[in-house]
């Protein structure tokens, strides 16, 4: 193929010799930036509960939610983060940021004492979640932890582990480890171990990619609190 290249190129003019040059190198130069934008860090947008009346509101409020999208707001059962839950409204998040919203208890979660929270962006892939205690007496706690947890993919062994080092997680906390397929966030993946941060802040952890996504390329890799509503994810290639 090589050779059959070189023979092409001497039967065209040098104008057009240069043209294809550079068309080469633009579309190599592109290819680069697209991998170096794909790792570059985006803020995660997070939620916390600041106010409760039981049965009836709860009130949130948002830190580093992106500008200019809509957001869907639903109420689950405790423990399913809100995923598949009743939709209560919607909002609109304007400049973004940090920002405070009320919406109704639906009448089927009523009378619970947990409940869960979620929002997800009509566009763009965003989404965030938390839970409350369905009572003034005992509202959730406003997180006070003010970083957003995240984490680097430090190393890889095929099919076998991979070795992640944190920045930022909150101390104190148990975290559920999952691996999926590539695009979904970990969000329903499969289960591999649980990790306690201790102090918080960095830490290095390796887990086991489970038998279901061995062969796959690329796998999605995340990490949910056990309370609190801290989560974090990333991607890693499978090689």
């Amino acid at each position: 193929m090589q050779t059959v290249l070189h023979g092409f190129q001497r039967c065209l003019r040098p104008g057009i010799q240069i043209f294809l040059a550079l068309t080469l190198l633009v579309g190599l130069l592109g290819a680069f930036s697209s991998v170096q934008s794909a790792s570059a860090a985006v803020p995660i947008p997070v939620f916390a509960i600041t106010a409760v009346e039981k049965d009836n509101l709860v009130t949130i409020k948002t830190t580093d939610f992106p500008a200019n999208r809509t957001f869907v707001v639903r109420m689950g059962t405790y423990g399913t983060l809100g995923i598949g839950g009743i939709e209560v409204g919607t909002t609109f998040s304007g400049t973004g940021g940090t920002f405070t919203a009320t919406y109704s208890i639906p009448a089927a979660l009523k009378g619970s004492a947990r409940i869960a929270i979620r929002l997800d962006a009509t566009s763009g892939g965003y989404y965030s979640y938390n839970w409350f205690w369905n009572a003034p007496a005992t509202p959730s706690p406003v997180i006070t932890y003010t970083g957003i947890p995240t984490f680097a993919i430090s190393a890889v062994v095929k099919d076998d582990t991979v070795t992640i080092k944190t920045n930022n997680f909150p101390a104190d906390r148990t975290f559920e480890v999952r691996m999926g397929a590539y695009g979904t966030l970990g969000v329903g993946g499969t289960w591999v171990a649980t990790t306690a941060s201790g102090v918080g802040g960095t830490f290095t952890a390796t887990y086991s990619i489970p038998a279901a996504l061995k062969g796959l390329s690329r796998i999605a890799i995340r990490l949910d609190s056990t309370t609190g509503g801290f989560y974090s994810y990333n991607w890693f290639w499978n090689n």
